[in-house]
């Protein structure tokens, strides 16, 4: 493989010129280590030297992996960049240079996460520790149960009163845009095949699984007589589906282990999720500590804790698979939510060999629950921990105190300095575990949400995410749309070396120039602060227009036209979740006249599928580059890539209002370049708009491409 060492060979020139540092030796030990080890050496072992350096920041001691030769006690490989951070004996430096440690970390981890299948040893492994997590949380189901009456006060405080009593029309049921254990495809989901049993009271099938009670009533009767039944089926506890347990890329050295929730399950999910987002986000007690869309504040927390050491950051491992069930309980049991959340929840999984096993843990990396009961788990123990090392009687006004110094979202925390010790041991008190290789509190270095920062200077590398092929014939749409977008990255870091190099790799691979142009905007084109190249006057528009490759998605069949009760669904499904998104409750809007459900409609066809929060554009391609495009409420690690969008203002809203610097462009988080329209449900029926596709969906990862005048209006 030629490419993968001909954009080391760049990066390494680009240091060597803001460095001014010499990098022949460097160039050589590389390709000779690559030549030898193969892309194992870029992917798991040069990211040693990285970690190390981070651990010797926050230790003030550098200890050198064993798979690098020495000179001393620094590695001989970017032996000149290490002495400007720390001294020939592994002491570091008074000043070291934040430069320094960005673009050693920035040639250590450029293919740390390119997403690659691990070996099936690896993925043994994995499973392995998927299990061993498991027996370890069966072991401590005593110790989470203990006799503590600060966490039962405290828990009972904060949801009793952030989640009171829950009416059923607050939940608006709808299905999330990933894969289903059941293999469903986009449009069939929309027919609800099963239910739980034990669901029924929380979430009532004549409410969630049929566009009005006309249709549920309809469907009673005929589930009772002879004719074919047209609702779902009711599983009873032991025959519920389980969650399929797959692997998705993470790292070479692990893969990424989730829980495939059923349609079913995720269709419930989503609704107690929007619910949750929206009351955790708007409550005294939770809306300055817990965030679910907006990463930017704990970003910038990291940037001053660099400078100021105020803060701590802490980062759980294996934060999914270790919040205990029996926790979850305990918190929970004085809210409303409780019901919920239990009910929501698959019982066991099957394992990629077939094993099942019942789940110790609330729910796996996967479940639309996942992220924000973690959340309020850490949030409660850490509030906790705090009133004990203070000896405070829990109370409103102390937690309300308390919750302007604690920051969550997800596993990544952000905690005052003096209380780092007692938070890690009462979180490691439940089963849960601080990964303490991410974790940094002495040093000026910090890291949360996928910023790092040293002294306040921002030090995070640009990641590649897609494999290099030589053979140009290999690359799909998601490489070419990925790869372009680390370009740009480069591009606006200033890296000029590294951007072009990709950049004519890519003409190379697409075998057609790729234009220029300083406006964002859709297609394949390379962001520039100077040019806008390969110019056209439309006379029709009065504004200039560029040709670029649009990858459009392959549709594949996923036909539900003559399906009633399918119809019918995936319209209401659309029309509740844009109401419940503009009011109070949907319960608010039922109550107001403006939904009628008791009422049957005699319209089968609307506008489209929409989903709370703003909806990812046109392709399927991703990249995880950060900031590119994220959006609030996904899974991806560090964004998704629909057109080029350069990295923009970390406040800037899903209006898509442009910043007014470009400067803004470099270290943003938040940004995502989509309008979000008004609905007209009827449009359809008279052309005005393309409406519901009741015909085919998506095929993930499978595009073609086609080249289209985009106009620069604007």
């Amino acid at each position: 493989m030629k490419r993968p060492t001909m954009l080391v060979q760049a990066i390494l020139r680009q240091a060597e010129m803001d460095l001014d540092l010499s990098v022949e030796r460097d160039l050589r030990t590389i390709a000779s280590r690559f030549k030898h080890e193969g892309f194992s050496f870029l992917t798991i072992t040069l990211p040693l030297l990285s970690d190390a350096l981070e651990r010797g920041l926050e230790e003030g001691t550098f200890k050198c992996p064993t798979q690098f030769s020495r000179h001393r006690s620094l590695p001989r490989l970017l032996g000149g960049f290490f002495k400007r951070v720390f001294s020939l004996d592994g002491m570091l430096q008074p000043e070291p240079c934040p430069d320094t440690i960005c673009w050693i970390r920035q040639i250590c981890r450029f293919f740390k996460k390119i997403q690659i299948d691990c070996t099936p040893s690896r993925q043994l492994k994995a499973i392995k520790h998927f299990l061993e997590v498991e027996g370890e949380l069966r072991r401590m189901t005593s110790q989470v149960e203990r006799k503590d009456n600060i966490l039962d006060e405290i828990s009972r405080i904060i949801w009793a009163e952030v989640f009171p009593e829950l009416d059923v029309l607050d939940l608006v049921c709808h299905h999330g845009p990933g894969v289903t254990a059941d293999r469903y495809l986009s449009n069939e989901r929309h027919r609800i095949r099963k239910w739980n049993h034990r669901s029924e009271f929380t979430f009532p099938s004549d409410l969630h699984c049929f566009p009005n009670y006309g249709v549920a009533a309809e469907a009673g009767s005929k589930r009772e007589g002879t004719v074919e039944e047209i609702g779902p089926e009711y599983l009873r506890t032991r025959d519920e589906l389980p969650v399929r347990v797959v692997f998705v890329p993470k790292t070479l050295t692990a893969p990424r282990v989730i829980a495939i929730e059923p349609s079913h399950m995720q269709y419930m999910q989503q609704s107690v999720k929007d619910y949750v987002y929206k009351a955790i986000e708007s409550h005294r007690l939770t809306k300055h500590s817990i965030r679910f869309s907006r990463q930017d504040v704990n970003q910038r927390l990291a940037c001053s804790s660099s400078i100021d050491k105020r803060l701590a950051t802490l980062d759980m491992k294996d934060a999914s698979d270790r919040v205990h069930l029996h926790l979850v309980q305990r918190i929970f049991k004085n809210s409303w939510l409780l019901d919920y959340l239990e009910d929501a929840r698959s019982l066991h999984a099957t394992l990629p060999n077939g094993r099942n096993i019942v789940l110790f843990k609330y729910a796996s990396m996967g479940s639309a629950l996942c992220f924000p009961v973690e959340a309020m788990v850490f949030y409660t123990l850490i509030q906790v921990a705090m009133h004990q090392l203070d000896g405070r009687r829990p109370s409103s006004r102390s937690i309300r105190e308390y919750s302007r110094q604690i920051d969550v979202y997800g596993d990544d925390i952000i905690v005052p300095v003096e209380y780092t010790d007692v938070v890690v041991n009462y979180l490691e008190s439940f089963a849960l575990k601080v990964n303490v290789n991410k974790s940094f509190r002495y040093s000026n270095f910090r890291e949360s949400c996928g910023a790092d920062f040293y002294k306040g200077v921002p030090v995070n590398p640009v990641y590649a995410r897609k494999e290099l092929h030589d053979d140009s014939q290999q690359w799909t749409a998601e490489h070419v749309m990925s790869w372009n977008a680390t370009a740009d990255l480069f591009y606006l870091r200033g890296k000029w070396i590294v951007a072009q190099a990709i950049r004519d790799m890519l003409s190379r691979v697409v075998r057609r120039t790729i234009p220029k142009a300083r406006k964002l905007g859709s297609g394949l084109f390379h962001f520039s602060f100077i040019y806008t190249t390969d110019l056209r006057w439309n006379a029709d528009l009065q504004s200039w227009k560029q040709k670029r490759i649009h990858y459009d998605p392959v549709k594949r069949k996923d036909s539900i036209d003559g399906d009633e009760l399918a119809c019918l669904n995936k319209w209401g499904i659309g029309i509740r979740t844009r109401e419940h998104q503009y009011s109070n409750s949907f319960g608010d809007s039922l109550r107001r006249g403006l939904i009628h459900v008791g009422e049957q409609s005699s319209v089968g066809i609307g506008d489209g599928e929409h989903r709370v929060g703003p909806e990812v554009p046109t392709t399927d391609a991703r990249v995880s580059n950060r900031g590119l495009c994220s959006v609030p409420g996904t899974t991806t690690d560090e964004g998704t890539y629909g057109p080029i969008v350069p990295e923009l203002d970390p406040d800037c809203n899903s209006s898509g209002q442009r910043p007014a610097r470009v400067e803004e462009f470099i270290f943003g988080s938040h940004y995502c370049v989509i309008e979000d329209k008004q609905v007209n449900p009827l449009a359809y029926l008279d052309g005005r708009s393309e409406g519901l596709d009741f015909f085919s969906s998506t095929k993930r990862g499978s595009f073609k491409s086609k080249c289209r005048w985009v106009s620069l209006a604007g």
